[in-house]
């Protein structure tokens, strides 16, 4: 009998939800040994971002958390919010989410205890706690004022957290930041370049696109100032600014989102309304995209997410309601979900085995496994195999063979089934 070679078993399982890979890493050790790599982790993570599967909505309500879809549930469906236990609920105050990144959210609350949590696998890790840099004397300044960025660095396979404390004078003209990153991979917090900048918002996260973290900012706390963007490299831990499109006039407010992993703007105008720009490119001032534009009718609303076919755009809406809106149509249909709360903070994040703590890919080749070991794959691989040409299963119509060569096509539905029919080797 020929068996499936070992990189389509990879593919295979790539595609499946966390929680069935949690599973399935007791099969054996090679196995537990794939789905803990770092290779296997973001081959994951990418072919959930690219068939826009595994995606998970959370909706923040003061110091609770609720969850809609997620794991191997239809997301798209928007059916059921179920409260979702996070590390820090000892606290019965506000949490605040600081950021997220393939799977990882990074969690907050007023004690100031900082955690990165993955809410898929249930772990996290807590950071170790930063006070304010004393050097600079409050009573000089008039406000005070913390924003925080999450995001990954893929050159040195580490998350971090920048912290940007903001400090204006007394004449409400002048300003001094002080800006510090966490490494995960070091596990510590150390002082970086001071942004030349001050912010637009002071309650707003950097989003996190491209390896970049980013703000709206201006460069002098002016009345006529105009917003930009700026944003900081997480790998070079260096400032850049992103050009805006080139028709917008001075008569906007800016804010920042992320749509089909791109920066987008939201920019609304004096008169009433707002345009939704993507930059299709990132960096490239040409490739600034206006995807729609809604009346003045419409009020606070935050991008989150592409429909499964990219047709539609799902919005939040003034902390209270979500809509699709319909690119081609225009239209706009309101989305109800069971369990949710009346007020809440909307993100969507992708379900992932992202680890909480640090970790580097294996250098050299292949690992060498034991011949039990050897053994036990063989066996494994044999029996999806044959679980994928079993001749009663609907798997079976998408496995196509040519020579020696297998491609699998195998739906979402039948994942379900197959591991139905693997329910013996967990």
């Amino acid at each position: 009998m020929a068996y499936l070679p070992f990189e389509v078993i990879i593919d295979i399982l790539a595609r499946l939800p966390v929680k069935h890979l949690l599973r399935l890493r007791s099969v054996c050790k090679p196995w537990r040994s794939l789905i803990d790599s770092l290779d296997f982790i973001h081959l994951h993570i990418g072919k959930s971002i690219a068939a826009k599967s595994n995606l998970r909505l959370l909706l923040r309500l003061d110091s609770r958390l609720f969850s809609v879809g997620g794991d191997d549930d239809d997301f798209f469906a928007l059916n059921d919010a179920v409260e979702l236990p996070h590390p820090l609920m000892c606290y019965s105050n506000e949490i605040k989410i600081l950021g997220y990144c393939n799977g990882l959210l990074c969690i907050a609350n007023v004690a100031e205890d900082i955690a990165f949590w993955n809410p898929s696998t249930k772990t996290h890790r807590l950071l170790p706690f930063l006070p304010l840099d004393r050097t600079r004397d409050l009573r000089m300044s008039s406000r005070f004022y913390r924003v925080f960025g999450f995001g990954y660095d893929a050159v040195n396979e580490d998350y971090k957290l920048v912290r940007i404390s903001q400090f204006i004078g007394l004449d409400y003209r002048s300003f001094e930041s002080e800006v510090k990153i966490y490494s995960l991979r070091t596990n510590e917090w150390k002082s970086m370049e001071d942004m030349p900048y001050a912010l637009w918002y002071t309650d707003k996260m950097g989003v996190h696109v491209n390896g970049f973290l980013h703000w709206v900012v201006i460069r002098k706390i002016e009345l006529d100032e105009t917003g930009l963007i700026v944003a900081l490299d997480v790998v070079g831990e260096s400032y850049r600014e992103i050009p805006l499109p080139e028709c917008m006039n001075n008569e906007y407010q800016i804010e920042l989102g992320v749509l089909g992993g791109c920066v987008c703007v939201l920019a609304s105008y004096k008169e009433g309304g707002f345009d939704v720009w993507a930059m299709r490119e990132y960096g490239v001032k040409e490739s600034w995209t206006k995807l729609l534009k809604l009346g003045h009718s419409v009020l606070g609303v935050r991008p989150l997410t592409y429909s499964k076919n990219g047709g539609d755009i799902l919005f939040e809406e003034g902390y209270r309601k979500l809509f699709w809106y319909d690119l081609n149509s225009q239209r706009v249909k309101d989305v109800k979900i069971r369990g949710a709360p009346e007020v809440f903070e909307a993100f969507v994040c992708v379900c992932s085995l992202a680890p909480v703590t640090a970790r580097r890919r294996r250098s050299g080749g292949r690992n060498h496994e034991s011949g039990e070991d050897n053994n036990k794959m063989s066996k494994s691989v044999s029996l999806l195999s044959d679980l994928l040409t079993y001749s009663g299963s609907s798997v079976s119509s998408g496995l196509k063979l040519k020579g020696h060569e297998v491609f699998v096509d195998v739906s979402r539905e039948n994942w379900k089934h197959l591991l139905v029919r693997t329910g013996s080797i967990f």
